[in-house]
């Protein structure tokens, strides 16, 4: 397995073919599309969140990091993190019917969004908490065939440190896991792996989706003074299994009713009662055999 980023394989012209975008889904275990989102839409997400941190002294008037890097899961993180996950322009986004659209299209049937939306707001110079490289079923479970739907929210370069992916990758088991600094906590080892790393700038409004057994990484943030703001949303088939607590906030700092406080649009609230979902019991030997082996 080499460490060298090729550019992504684009499928924006497959968009009006739904078996070519299956079909490569199962070859690459990825698609990538060039703005499929409103770029409108999404710097509306991108300068609420934005606003919450100048306001915590996170970033100053022209949005350059600022102060201190705040790493996910600190004590001083949460200052800017429970606001965001109360934004109901956050929590929308991903019912956009262009996400919707392309996820029913792959899973052939009802589309489900799982609730627990996440923000990354990743500070300059902070390398050694990169996300290590992993596959998402570890941490999401349920049915295998989850799809994480990775958006920037503003242009993004490869020095920002967006997502590469190793292509192929879903084809393989779920691989062991060790402990690792980063979102998540886990790693894999990749270097045996005869795979190829796929990678390429963003631009706002682009977006990445990959299913729960592919592995990726998230690429460190090498610029000066730029946050990289950018989001994850997850996606399934209404009829797949779910572990009970992926209907949870989170994170799980806030419940539900302190999230929906200020919010304006109902249809978005707790969307998920009444639908036939199956929900399963997490199994976390995943993180008890690394601690073991650490």
């Amino acid at each position: 397995m080499t460490d060298t980023l090729i550019p992504f394989r684009e499928s924006t012209a497959l968009l009006g073919q739904p078996e070519a975008l299956r079909n490569q889904m199962q070859e690459d275990g990825y698609l990538f599309f060039r703005g499929l989102l409103p770029l409108s839409v999404v710097d509306e997400v991108y300068q609420a969140i934005l606003q919450i941190c100048r306001e915590q002294g996170w970033a100053d008037a022209a949005g350059h990091a600022q102060g201190p890097a705040r790493i996910e899961g600190a004590p001083d993180f949460w200052e800017v993190y429970d606001r965001v996950q109360t934004l109901e322009l956050f929590h929308a986004l991903p019912h956009r019917p262009e996400l919707l659209r392309l996820i029913e299209i792959l899973v052939q049937e009802q589309p489900f969004l799982h609730p627990r939306n996440i923000a990354r707001i990743t500070f300059p110079q902070t390398e050694q908490f990169t996300t290590p490289a992993h596959q998402d079923f570890v941490h999401i479970q349920g049915t295998p065939d989850v799809y994480t739907t990775w958006i920037p929210l503003r242009d993004c370069p490869v020095a920002l440190g967006g997502v590469a992916v190793l292509a192929g990758s879903h084809g393989l088991d779920v691989l062991p896991v060790h402990k690792a600094s980063g979102a998540g906590g886990l790693g894999v080892d990749t270097d045996e792996l005869a795979l190829a790393w796929h990678t390429s700038d963003y631009g706002a409004g682009d977006v990445l989706c990959f299913h729960s057994h592919t592995v990726h990484k998230g690429l460190p943030n090498r610029t000066t003074d730029q946050l990289r703001i950018s989001v994850d949303y997850r996606y399934q088939g209404v009829s797949g299994a779910l572990v009970e607590d992926g209907l949870l906030p989170h994170y799980n700092r806030l419940t539900w009713d302190q999230i929906y406080q200020d919010w304006q649009r109902p249809e978005l609230q707790y969307y998920w009662r009444n639908l036939p979902l199956h929900t399963v019991t997490r199994d976390r030997s995943y993180h008890q055999n690394a601690m073991v082996r650490m």
